[in-house]
């Protein structure tokens, strides 16, 4: 069970990240894309099913956030990249602000790539 949860899991992130970076494009090139319901709904379905995926994942190898130190990290980051995620697709956001917070964003979800490849902590540790 463990070998499929992990690649559905990885699969997920990859779609999810790549949806990611589209909307980010599209914020900066094509503003009005952002509003279109089926794309919104798409990107959230891939991301319930990404986290349902890493639930999947905790509760299959019992290791969980709080008690492991490098997934209490990764949770943390999974937090803020939200946040700045959900900052860059604002409304009024002018384009320089979405590609400075859709950046930063790409760069917590890099760490957090980082932090599951190694299962250590880079903060916390």
């Amino acid at each position: 069970m463990y070998p499929i949860l992990l690649k559905a899991h990885l699969a997920l992130v990859a779609l999810a990240f790549l949806s990611f970076l589209l909307r980010t494009y599209w914020g900066l090139r094509k503003p009005v894309m952002l509003d279109n319901a089926m794309a919104f709904k798409a990107h959230k379905l891939l991301t319930l099913l990404m986290l349902v995926s890493a639930f999947a994942l905790c509760i299959a190898v019992g290791q969980y956030p709080v008690a492991d130190a490098w997934l209490t990290e990764k949770l943390a980051l999974l937090v803020i990249y939200v946040g700045f995620a959900m900052a860059a697709f604002r409304p009024r956001a002018a384009a320089p602000q979405r590609l400075v917070l859709g950046g930063i964003a790409s760069g917590l979800f890099v760490l957090m790539l980082v932090i599951a490849k190694t299962h250590s902590p880079l903060l916390l540790g």
